[in-house]
């Protein structure tokens, strides 16, 4: 057998999210041949009735019909030791010895991805929010990451979509059953855009109820930190938060826009026990920029975020220019009393606009590009410069103004 068609054969008898198959694979220090040969012979005494006798039936041919109904529909079979199977996920406590996917997982583990989801009855108020942030959070180069269930799911896919960003949808069947039912054409447009749909179950397996707690880890392994934007007392995204918490990630929340509201009953413990508030994109990207700017494949996502600390390629022009060689807006509006003239001769000219107008009036962000004709990721990066070296400051209505008032 090959590779891959041993992988197939522990699946098929040991089936999905099964933590004994991860206690053969540790024994045989993670060689799936060797626990194949180990289960086959018996030399697992831990092994149910029912899984020693799947071991005795399943053969090649069962291998086989499985890789057939896979080539004929492009899923493509991604083991534990492949190379393109994500590190992320490998790292967590069990986790799928093999994922089906449509589309590529490729340069993941290189990207910042955060996993969002939220209740499927999500109100106006969550689904704007979520709509919001995973659109900023895309324009930059994140990977969103969730589980294409209706609701909150679904806008968070979709946000990415229309941004022209990736998205990776977990889904809790297998590849060929139409769950969700109206799915379907968000699933077509993931994979147009450059995303992927994964599951570690057989490609007919229908969805079953007990199955989704266990799908969720796999959606929080995925990501550097989970955004759980609204959760009930009872709501299943709580499982997704305890897996993160497990995993070791970073968990975020979007704060309840009315905290006796109990909609937002399970998220109020988790802000309580440390959980980060989310009021904007830029919260989830500041807690990670640091720790990346070793990283040569984030060049490109700090460029578009933190363009005071990028990392420069050989050749590159300097960032920083003194005023007399800045070419300022037109019409640039003269700054208000209190900021010296020193201050923006130190900024690169994009920080130097947007502060001189915020310095004029505070500004959201939509004003700020609106007034000074910049694209989106420019003054994302600007405002992101100038509130992280203490010039501007955010308040909780999205409004940014001089940190002097």
């Amino acid at each position: 057998m090959s590779s891959v068609e041993v992988w197939l054969w522990l699946l098929l008898v040991m089936q999905p999210y099964n933590p004994k198959t991860t206690k053969v694979l540790e024994i045989c220090g993670g060689d799936a041949a060797e626990a194949a040969r180990l289960i086959r012979d018996g030399g697992c005494k831990f092994l149910s009735e029912r899984e020693r006798k799947q071991a005795r039936e399943i053969r090649s041919r069962d291998v086989n019909k499985i890789l057939g109904i896979c080539s004929e529909n492009d899923i493509r079979i991604i083991t534990l030791d492949d190379e393109e199977y994500p590190l992320r996920l490998k790292a967590i406590p069990n986790p799928p010895i093999v994922l089906f996917a449509r589309g590529s997982l490729e340069g993941l583990d290189d990207e910042m991805s955060i996993a969002v989801v939220g209740t499927r009855n999500g109100c106006e108020y969550s689904a704007n929010v979520c709509r919001s942030i995973c659109g900023e959070l895309a324009k930059i180069g994140t990977t969103i990451v969730s589980g294409l269930a209706v609701g909150l799911d679904s806008v968070a896919h979709r946000a990415c979509v229309d941004a022209g960003g990736r998205t990776v949808g977990v889904l809790a069947c297998g590849m060929l059953v139409n769950y969700p039912a109206d799915s379907a054409q968000l699933k077509r447009d993931i994979l147009a855009s450059g995303g992927a749909l994964v599951s570690e179950l057989l490609p007919h397996s229908t969805t079953y109820a007990a199955y989704f707690q266990h799908r969720n880890r796999i959606i929080s392994g995925l990501a550097s930190g989970t955004l759980i934007v609204e959760a009930s007392a009872r709501s299943g995204c709580l499982l997704t938060a305890e897996h993160t918490i497990e995993q070791g990630r970073d968990l975020f929340c979007i704060p309840p826009h009315d905290i006796s509201d109990p909609r937002f009953a399970g998220v109020m413990p988790l802000l309580r026990d440390g959980a980060i508030p989310v009021f904007s994109y830029i919260d989830i990207v500041n807690e990670y920029i640091y720790g990346y700017l070793h990283s040569e494949s984030w060049r490109s996502v700090l460029d578009g975020v933190n363009n005071g600390m990028r990392m420069l390629d050989e050749g590159e022009p300097p960032k920083k220019k003194k005023s007399a060689e800045k070419e300022q807006p037109a019409e640039a509006p003269e700054p208000k009393r209190g900021i010296d003239e020193s201050v923006f001769e130190s900024l690169d000219p994009n920080e130097a606009a947007v502060l001189r107008l915020i310095a004029e009036n505070p500004l959201n962000i939509d004003e700020v590009i609106e007034r000074s004709g910049m694209s989106h990721m420019d003054v994302a990066a600007a405002l992101t410069d100038l509130e992280m070296f203490g010039y501007i400051r955010r308040n909780m209505d999205g409004i940014y103004e001089t940190a002097g008032g």
